[in-house]
């Protein structure tokens, strides 16, 4: 999880960096033509919103909300809400509207007061002097904000939150003497009104287990394997090479592996990737000599940080995250491929929306 984290850190910076320059104008239009539709606004109102949106909103969810909005409340101070600034907290009232001086928001970011010194050392480096003028500049006007009432989550915010996915894991009762996949197979069943089938004989066992674990049909000794004997060819059939070749597939259409660029494939095409067979090799050995997970993951995402021989076999994990669509070159699209690969295959999220609404 901590190489996760540092990767998804370290690229979704660089791809903000580089986006920045190319939504500049985007952003900068936006901000001029938004405030034209809000009712009953003012041009001096306008101006207001306009420099909330921009340069306090984003300000206050990247550096306070953490503790001080929807989930946590520390000192009873909420930032993520116009009545909860207002309110105030243990302390009274953060804003002082036209009194940046006398404002509890502006001493504890400017270091005035130890006591209050906010952000914490531990959440990252202090207010820039710009980010504090602009607290200050915000203050000095009056401290416009448009959150007005209590914050509501809408409909599809609520059922992402009640999603069984996100739900603490609660283990199941299981009856003494059951098996736990019987268990839960059967419960299902149940409750879908349907009639568990009966135990199935062995030679159907050995039909399931050779296209399961080997993607192939039984060989006719294999057929003659008796129930006794059937746990062995399970362990025949997981030490045999083409186990690893079977199930590194499915691992395989998770990290979008190709032998070409962009999935163009011509005999003598420059597009085709010449070592791609090396991550596709370093899947299959890993299924096959069973490496440990988290182990798998960690080559995958930083076999480059982990100082290993330039010569490596393990390096060839890295094409997980240089496999990926070219984009014309555009470095900017393939770095929002590689955390999307990411987000999709270690997290079971897509997460390449926080690429513009982050």
């Amino acid at each position: 999880m901590v190489a996760l984290t540092a990767f998804l850190s370290r690229n979704l910076t660089a791809l903000k960096v580089a986006d920045m320059l190319g939504r500049s104008v985007f952003v900068a239009v936006l901000l001029v033509i938004l405030p034209c539709f809000a009712a009953g606004l003012s041009a001096d109102e306008a101006q207001q919103q306009k420099f909330f949106e921009s340069r306090i909103r984003p300000l206050l969810i990247e550096r306070c909300y953490q503790c001080h909005g929807p989930d946590e409340a520390s000192g009873n101070l909420r930032l993520d809400l116009k009545s909860g600034w207002e309110k105030g907290g243990e302390r009274g009232p953060a804003i002082v509207r036209g009194n940046p001086a006398d404002s509890l928001l502006i001493r504890a970011v400017s270091g005035a007061d130890p006591e209050l010194s906010m952000p914490p050392a531990d959440s990252g480096p202090p207010l820039t002097p710009a980010q504090r003028e602009d607290l200050a500049v915000w203050i000095r006007q009056g401290a416009f904000d448009p959150r007005d009432g209590q914050q509501t989550l809408n409909p599809i915010e609520t059922a992402a939150r009640t999603h069984w996915a996100f739900q603490p894991v609660q283990p199941p009762q299981i009856e003494p003497g059951q098996h736990p996949v019987d268990f839960l197979i059967d419960k299902q069943l149940q409750s879908a009104g349907y009639t568990p089938t009966p135990p199935a004989d062995i030679r159907t066992l050995v039909r399931r287990a050779t296209f399961d674990l080997l993607g192939l049909p039984p060989t006719p000794r294999q057929l003659t394997t008796t129930a006794d004997d059937f746990p062995r060819l399970i362990q025949e059939l997981l030490a045999s090479s083409a186990y690893g070749e079977r199930w590194g597939r499915h691992w395989l259409d998770i990290a979008r592996y190709s032998d070409a660029k962009d999935g163009v494939l011509m005999y003598g095409d420059a597009r085709i990737r010449p070592f791609a067979w090396t991550y596709r090799d370093y899947v299959i050995k890993a299924f096959n000599d069973d490496l440990p997970y988290p182990q798998f993951i960690r080559e995958q995402l930083a076999a480059d940080r982990l100082g290993l021989p330039a010569d490596a076999p393990q390096l060839a994990a890295l094409g997980l995250l240089t496999l990926g669509r070219m984009f014309d070159r555009n470095k900017h699209d393939v770095i929002d491929d590689q955390i999307d690969v990411v987000g999709r295959g270690f997290l079971g999220l897509t997460v390449a929306c926080a690429r513009c609404h982050d």
